[in-house]
């Protein structure tokens, strides 16, 4: 397991399951921490079960106050990073592919908390 000096630049990555679905959805640090985040996300759409959850060091999306992001689409918000609704894709962003994410035992057992607590 990796350590992060610095937790507050961290992107979460959560297995979720619902009813009728198994998805992965992506939370980081921003206006609001990933924990409030994940809290208002399992408020509003309650999954039933946390099946993985890893951790990377990379910033999260600082454009925009995106609050997550379904995994499927988060290479979307990464190519519009720093842009405004009528410009261009950034020619330049982040691979989402090469971001490294490690298991965390101490984040995965915060995310479960909570989507247990409000599911």
């Amino acid at each position: 397991m990796k350590k992060y000096k610095n937790q507050s630049v961290m992107i979460v990555r959560i297995k979720l399951k619902s009813k009728t679905q198994t998805f992965t959805m992506m939370f980081g640090n921003s206006y609001k921490k990933w924990e409030e985040q994940f809290r208002e996300y399992c408020l509003r759409w309650k999954p039933i079960e946390v099946i993985e959850v890893e951790t990377s060091s990379e910033k999260w999306i600082g454009w925009g106050g995106l609050k997550w992001c379904n995994e499927n689409e988060f290479q979307h918000e990464l190519n519009r990073e720093g842009c405004q609704q009528n410009d261009p894709d950034n020619p330049k962003p982040r691979q989402y592919a090469n971001m490294k994410f490690n298991s965390n035992k101490t984040i995965s057992n915060i995310a479960t908390q909570i989507a247990q607590r409000l599911s």
